[in-house]
């Protein structure tokens, strides 16, 4: 009986050690894995920062995908867009496969080991970007100079931005009016701007023009007066239909070239586009005498 007792002494002992050297052995292959081994691993490129935060234990890979991007719109002050996404992952014969959830929207990477750098390829595509493995101070550069670089797109914003707008009201100036027509020839829209500030005021007026289908009296055209402001993007006028005062509002596109505008018989907006003064004569001509056909 003792015997069988010091046998199961021992297996229970050998069995701890097992276990223990097991752990040990796992625990040192976890540290060794080259995840485990950098703060962060870092992409950049113009003006665009990735980082991973990494952490590999027993095969199971977790993890955060940073990313920091300089947003530079027209007629807006440059800003810094910052998002974060978690990741999961597993070791595989190549390396790693990352999936990272990007905004519920799960995007799966491959991911190996060259020269002490993280290649990190979409899977689907054939291009890998170089991730380099850094410390956090190493880190800590790589944000303050794309913080740099925020500071110096807002410093030089505000110059472009006066630039955009001295061209638009130059190349505003230079146009004669803005035409819309409608597909059935059932009315033709026409704006013409008198006055534009650089400070962004419109005047101007409005002709509309319409096939009424009346035999007496087939052709009709009104005459709007019109105010309004545009910064080059949006543009807003305001003129009085039937007594009540109307906003019309739309956006510019392709510069002074064009633009769509909302109007009150219609719940679609309408695109203008720029013509000379001979356009509009020949348009206005050709849809008067049209309108007056039977």
């Amino acid at each position: 009986m003792k015997k069988l007792k010091y046998w199961g002494v021992a297996v229970v002992i050998g069995s701890l050690i097992g276990v223990a050297f097991w752990w040990a052995t796992s625990e040192e292959k976890d540290q060794k894995d080259p995840l485990n081994q950098s703060d962060a691993f870092v992409y950049s490129d113009n003006g665009i920062l990735y980082w991973f935060e990494l952490t590999s234990q027993k095969g199971k890979v977790k993890g955060t995908l940073h990313q920091q991007k300089i947003i530079e719109e027209v007629g807006k002050v440059p800003f810094m867009e910052e998002k974060k996404s978690s990741l999961t992952g597993e070791t595989t014969e190549k390396g790693y496969e990352f999936k990272v959830n990007n905004g519920g929207n799960i995007i799966t990477f491959d991911a190996w080991f060259s020269d002490g750098n993280l290649l990190v390829q979409k899977q689907g595509e054939k291009d890998n970007e170089v991730y380099k493995a850094v410390d956090q101070e190493e880190l800590d550069k790589y944000v303050k100079a794309l913080q740099q670089g925020l500071q110096m797109a807002i410093y030089h914003s505000e110059e472009k931005e006066k630039n955009r707008l001295r061209k638009f009201f130059s190349d505003l100036d230079s146009v004669y009016g803005y035409l819309y027509s409608t597909e059935n020839g059932s009315f033709q829209l026409f704006i013409k701007i008198d006055e534009a500030l650089l400070q962004g005021e419109l005047t101007g007026s409005l002709l509309m023009m319409t096939d009424t289908g009346s035999k007496t009296n087939p052709y009709e055209e009104t005459r709007y007066a019109l105010n309004g402001i545009t910064d080059g993007l949006m543009v807003r006028f305001f003129t009085t239909v039937d007594g009540k005062e109307t906003k019309l509002e739309g956006n510019f596109h392709e510069g002074a070239t064009r633009f769509d505008l909302s109007f009150w018989t219609t719940d679609q907006k309408l695109s203008f586009h720029a013509v000379t003064e001979e356009e509009f004569k020949q348009n206005y001509e050709e849809f008067k005498q049209k309108a007056q056909l039977f």
